[in-house]
């Protein structure tokens, strides 16, 4: 009897925390958020060759004042790139347009093709001059604008991909805390076509 006895109360405790664990309220399951940090406005672009772009990095769902970022952008990279991408600059968005906010950045430059295209690691820096400045909780849509060119497609292919994408992401508050702006989608792939 004591033996069937401590048998209930087992498989009443396994019961009752098997559904205490397994709710069945999707409203209480915890939100996933598909994008947020440091990324670029669309996943892909078609775009036209031996021709000029603009493209916008946003910061979203940032949760803490942030006071200085850096990153690195890297241009035709990625393991099935074709070097069709020619880095211009990179700019403040109109996120950023308070003057005590510096952008610094430096391009290192891969062999250049005879299309004018290389494979470039661009190291970017944002910080703010002024002590208590930085960027609020929030999201940012235009922080930042890579112009780059698309170079001339050779004879035969009628599309190729390349790619931009964001890498060695940091962020930090003016104590100098890291702050997590990682992305969630890193990288914008950029299918060129003929004209």
């Amino acid at each position: 009897m004591l033996k069937y006895n401590l048998l209930m109360i087992v498989y009443i405790i396994l019961i009752h925390f098997s559904t205490v664990a397994q709710t069945t309220d999707s409203y209480n399951s915890k939100k996933v958020i598909t994008n947020k940090g440091l990324l670029f406005e669309k996943e892909f672009e078609y775009r036209l060759e031996d021709s000029t772009y603009k493209d916008d990095i946003h910061l979203l769902n940032l949760g803490n004042k942030t006071h200085a970022m850096q990153f690195r952008l890297l241009i035709n990279k990625a393991p099935d790139d074709s070097t069709i991408l020619i880095f211009k600059d990179i700019q403040k968005g109109s996120d950023l347009n308070d003057p005590s906010w510096l952008l610094d950045y430096n391009v290192i430059k891969g062999p250049i093709f005879r299309n004018g295209a290389s494979q470039d690691e661009i190291y970017v820096v944002l910080y703010n001059l002024n002590q208590d400045g930085g960027l609020l909780p929030g999201d940012y849509k235009n922080l930042f604008t890579v112009d780059y060119d698309v170079a001339a497609l050779p004879g035969l292919k009628n599309e190729i991909k390349s790619s931009m994408k964001i890498s060695h992401v940091e962020a930090s508050t003016s104590k100098g805390i890291a702050i997590d702006i990682s992305p969630f989608r890193d990288e914008l792939k950029i299918y060129a076509k003929k004209k």
